[in-house]
């Protein structure tokens, strides 16, 4: 994948020299993880910072050089425009961006024009609870779209509280941040100020124009979270029993629960959730007809949707900066699910779906939220991580930590109870954990099911993270210290594992400052050439320098005086400490032959052979 991210440094070259003739302004690093973050940060990158631009790491990384005038003369730089849409490269957030239009569209005409279309499978969210699971443990089996629609017909629906007399009367003198589609530029105005421009303008793009807006990553209203709540299935509700997000500390929170509101042929470029995570968008209002047209992919088809992407369109998925044209999607060599989505839809994205959405129409208000299973962490972690160049976000390492703490404590809890039988779990079938359990399994088993996969995967991390001479290594500063020549005592079963000991409680929200990637153990650091970078004079402390992934430093990337001092955030023993305790809890319940590989119990002495 590197050699890939090579490949597409040399060939924008003469794009990121532009970049710097255009601009006197300092390289933009990517953002620090100093407070809970959220999405929109994500999604509203500076216009001239890319994930694979190295000025995006900041002044010191030195894999590969910034660009600089003398690399490309004005005249090298001229772009030959793409044959399938009009304007330059989309990439340049100064010039216009394709302009896409949805006039004419059709789903009936798309998979009539192009074989490798196909509409997306829809279902009534009026048939029988029942039937309805079933559909969506299918949906999470198969890794295709799905579409429950009829939600406007069902009793919870509340017509007077989704919509949009209700949105401008309690949130219009809200100020809002929006994006103009054509030259990705944010801009905030209060919502009253964005509906009364959006009905203002044609519902489709006009030749000439220079704005058109679309309100992305808005805050959910509390009363519409609580009506969600309410009326959707619960496995499928942010933060439910199988979303393993809930499981993060509120420092590391994520919210993903958002409102997108826009008028005709405003859009979200192709792209992919993050680290592989189920997405669900409901419509809940529009005007004038407004409707959403849907391009989406399979989970299956995520390998091939990517190369196809390198290699035939020149693009990287993860930049989310392609406006995908119907024709590149209808030449792709992999199936294309199509759907327009109306008032009353719920569209189900599987993980590692490709998928690209386009307003047709008046204002359409959609919320919008991802989960995160056990499935798709396994799939973040072994799959997504690797490729991805961006803010990680969603915390993969640290979620799948979170998750072990509290099944840990949460099957010693059962296996501590002293009922004579023990009740059976609430496992829904869609739940998306990669294990299915039946109704004569007790709640203990399917928990220690759950909490055997977690310890498999951690146990990977820990091979990933693991330094021989981490016993000599200086950490980021707990809330607390602790003795390291002491043996690490171990926390009484009765007692919390996230609530009681700092150690596992703290976070320390560092990410890498060239790719984006999380870190949840191990880094290397720099203070000194971040100290020469600062203003004041302030000691920098453990985890304030300048932070590079051992996936990074192992290919190169460095420090401008290239003396980075390893770091851990946190003893290795606690993590080791909080592994076998977790499969000393696992191996009570199920049989031998089944936790053998878990059962083991790891200590430093192994881990060094």
């Amino acid at each position: 994948m590197e050699e890939k991210r090579r490949e597409l440094m040399r060939q924008n070259k003469d794009f990121l020299a532009g970049l710097e003739i255009r601009s006197n302004l300092p390289p933009i690093p990517i953002p620090r993880r100093t407070q809970t973050p959220s999405l929109s940060a994500l999604f509203a990158p500076p216009d001239d910072a890319s994930p694979n631009n190295p000025s995006v790491a900041g002044p010191f990384l030195q894999t590969v050089p910034a660009p600089t005038a003398s690399m490309a003369q004005p005249q090298d730089r001229a772009k030959t425009p793409s044959p399938h849409v009009a304007g330059s490269d989309p990439r340049e957030g100064s010039c216009a961006a394709p302009r896409l239009t949805c006039r004419g569209w059709s789903i009936t005409a798309f998979c009539d024009s192009y074989k490798n279309f196909q509409p997306v499978r829809r279902i009534s969210a009026l048939i029988p609870p029942s039937e309805l699971q079933e559909a969506l443990h299918n949906h999470d089996s198969t890794g295709e779209p799905l579409i429950i629609e009829d939600w406007h017909k069902h009793p919870q629906w509340r017509e007077g509280l989704v919509s949009m007399e209700w949105l401008l009367e309690n949130r219009g003198n809200k100020e809002i941040h929006v994006r103009n589609v054509h030259n990705r530029k944010d801009t905030t105005m209060s919502l009253n100020q964005f509906v009364e421009t959006s009905r203002a303008q044609d519902v489709y793009n006009v030749p000439g124009e220079s704005e058109r807006l679309y309100w992305k990553d808005g805050e959910c209203p509390l009363p519409w979270k609580e009506w969600l709540q309410a009326t959707l299935p619960p496995s499928i509700l942010p933060g439910c029993a199988n979303d393993l997000l809930r499981h993060m500390e509120p420092s590391e929170a994520v919210e993903s629960l958002l409102c997108y509101l826009g008028i005709g042929d405003t859009y979200t470029p192709a792209h992919k959730d993050l680290c592989a995570s189920s997405g669900h968008n409901l419509m809940c209002f529009s005007e004038n007809d407004g409707s959403s047209f849907w391009f989406m992919t399979a989970t299956a088809s995520a390998p091939n949707a990517a190369e196809y992407f390198q290699k035939k369109l020149g693009q990287e998925l993860d930049w989310e900066t392609h406006v995908t044209t119907v024709e590149e999607f209808g030449q792709a060599p992999f199936t294309v699910y199509v759907a327009e989505q109306k008032v009353g839809d719920l569209v189900l994205v599987p993980s590692r779906s490709v998928h690209q959405v386009v307003n047709r129409g008046g204002l359409a208000m959609k919320t919008s939220w991802s989960r995160m299973t056990l499935d798709n962490l396994k799939a973040a972690y072994r799959s997504e991580l690797p490729m991805v160049c961006r803010l990680e976000q969603y915390r993969v390492k640290t979620v799948l930590y979170r998750s072990m703490l509290c099944y840990t404590e949460e099957l010693e809890g059962i296996l501590a109870s002293a009922a004579p039988k023990l009740p059976m779990e609430d496992h829904e079938p869609s739940e998306g954990d990669g294990e299915t359990a039946t109704p004569s399994q007790p709640i203990q088993h399917s928990k220690a099911e759950r909490l055997h996969s977690l310890i498999r995967l951690f146990d990977e991390v820990l091979c990933e993270e693991y330094h021989a001479g981490h016993r000599n290594l200086r950490h980021v500063p707990p809330q607390r210290t602790i003795d390291q020549s002491q043996p690490l005592q171990p926390i009484p079963a009765s007692e919390s594992l996230a609530g009681k000991d700092p150690e596992r409680t703290s976070s320390s929200n560092l990410a890498c400052d060239f790719c984006g990637a999380d870190i949840f153990q191990s880094f290397f650091e720099c203070r000194t050439c971040r100290a020469s970078d600062q203003d004041d004079e302030a000691e920098l402390q453990i985890g304030d320098g300048l932070l590079v992934c051992p996936g990074c430093y192992v290919e190169g990337r460095t420090c401008d005086c290239e003396e980075m001092e390893p770091i851990q955030c946190r003893p290795f023993r606690v993590l080791l400490q909080d592994r076998n305790r977790a499969a000393k809890a696992v191996f009570e319940v199920l049989p031998s032959g089944r936790s053998q590989r878990s059962k083991k119990k790891l200590n430093e002495d192994m881990m060094d052979k």
